[in-house]
Parts: C-alpha cells; structure tokens; sequence
C-alpha cells in the first residue's frame, strides 16, 4: 500500500468525519448514564428519627418505609413479606453508628428462612450486614458483610494458607510457563496477606466476612421469635429470644452517612427471599 493510499485511509476513517461526532457523542453519553444516575441521583429521604418505634398497627404502611419491589403490606396488624426476592424494605431513618434493634419475626411458609439487613445503603440488598437464620435448607444462620456467602475469617485463612503454598506446575505449553512465572508471587501475596490478617490489619471496610452458626437453632414455621441485633466498636452481636446466636467482630465496620459520591452505611431494612416472612414490634434505639 502506498503511502497516499494510507494517507486517503486516514482521511476517510469515520472519527474524522464531523457528521458522526454527534451521534457518538450520544452512545457515549447514553453509557454512562446508569453510572451517573448512581453518583447523582440525589440523598436518601429521611422522614423519621431514632429512637424509633413500629407496631404496624395500621391499614398501611405510610411514607416512613420504601422498598425497590415486593408487595410489602400490612395484615392483621403485622408486617407481611411474600417472598420479595430480597427487595428490602427499608426504614426512611438514618441508623447511628451504634445502634440496637429489635423486633418479632416468625414465618409461614415453606422455606425456613427469616432475614433482615442493617447499616445497608437504603436502596440496595447486600450492601450492609445480613442477619440470616434458617438458610441453606434450615442448616445455617449466618451474619455476612456485604456478601451473602462471604467467607469466615477461618474460610479465609484456609484459602490463603492453600494459596501460599507452592504446587507442582504439570500444565503444558504457554499455560504452564506463565504458571511457573506468576506463582512466586501469588505464594508471596497469599503469604503477606497471611500475616496482615494475623495482625489483623487485613480487613477493610470493603472487605466481605461472615460469621456462621451450623445446626441449631432451626426455624420452626409459625413459632415466634424475638430479634435482638447491636453494633458497638466493631461488635456485631445478634441475640434471638434472649440467647446469644452469633457475635461478628468486624475490625472495619460499616458505618457513616451518605456523601456526594458514595451511599453511606445507615440504614435498615427488613427482608425475605421466598418465604412467607412476618414481622413485628420493632424498635430501635442508639447505644
């Protein structure tokens, strides 16, 4: 090719033809729109202040509670989730901090699992601390951070201590060479990372974690439970009918009101996956 005909193909490329800055101008812009939806779509609204009380004795839910999807209501003077395909429903108030929260739970229907999330984002589920009891086919209750299935610190641990050693290299060809050029230092990454969680400077406050409790407790259905979740310094606590169910000590907690480019971690909301769920007598208090 000789170099005017590369020179008449530079001209010619569409970037360089005015008509089409316009229309790509728009699929640019019409990309980024959910991105800026997500940065600029305004504060939370806050219509209710803690201490916080709700009995639920009432027609309908009224202006202090949103929720994303789901046919939340009222019946008989409790709260009735349906199976809201965890769609919280979240309170209009700001949590502090530290906070306690307690409230009745009980369910009808055929799956066993009763959930709620606190210090989430107010918009969003999995965005703060899932307190989940009857999961995994009635076997396990879990607090998770972020993640419904994050690991436990001893999950963690494992998959480091497992990463950290080296193994024989048997893929062939080009695989193999870039295995056995990048496995020094992912055996050293897992190995620092080993020792950043023994000082426990590992976590932060993005990092997903859980702690889990396998067995008992089970989730009878229609049997009454009484919910008491704190957070204090780090410590997560949830008790149910006056007994001690799990303990997270979350060395980076979640926390903090709304800014302009981030959603905070201040809010609560009650939630279900696809189980007839109710709930009753919350109330919520600083500590």
């Amino acid at each position: 090719m000789t170099t005017q005909a590369v020179t008449d193909l530079h001209l010619r490329h569409p970037l360089k033809q005015r008509r089409y800055w316009l229309p790509l101008a728009i699929v640019v812009f019409a990309v980024q729109i959910p991105f800026l939806h997500h940065y600029f779509r305004g504060a939370r609204e806050v219509t209710q202040g803690i201490p916080y009380q709700d009995t639920f004795d009432r027609a309908s839910l009224g202006d202090d509670w949103w929720s994303a999807g789901g046919a939340w209501r009222i019946v008989d003077g409790h709260l009735y989730s349906p199976g809201v395909g965890h769609n919280p429903l979240w309170l209009k108030a700001r949590l502090p901090d530290d906070a306690r929260i307690s409230f009745d739970a009980w369910n009808d229907g055929s799956s066993a699992d009763i959930e709620v999330e606190a210090w989430g984002d107010g918009r969003n589920h999995g965005t703060g601390y899932m307190f989940m009891m009857g999961i995994a086919r009635n076997t396990e209750s879990r607090i998770a951070k972020l993640e419904e299935r994050a690991p436990t610190l001893d999950d963690l641990r494992a998959q480091l201590a497992q990463r950290a050693r080296p193994f024989p290299i048997r893929t062939p060809g080009i695989e193999g060479v870039w295995e056995s050029a990048t496995q020094p230092f992912d055996v050293w990454s897992a190995q620092h990372d080993l020792d950043k969680l023994a000082k426990g400077v590992l976590l932060d406050k993005d990092t997903p974690i859980a702690m889990r409790r396998v067995g008992e407790p089970r989730v009878v259905r229609g049997q009454h439970y009484h919910f008491v979740i704190s957070k204090k310094a780090g410590q997560i606590r949830w008790d149910v009918d006056g007994q001690q169910l799990l303990i997270l000590n979350d060395p980076a907690p979640l926390g903090g009101g709304e800014g302009v480019f981030h959603s905070g971690h201040d809010r609560f909301g009650f939630s279900s996956w696809n189980n007839d769920t109710y709930f009753d007598n919350l109330q919520i208090e600083g500590i």
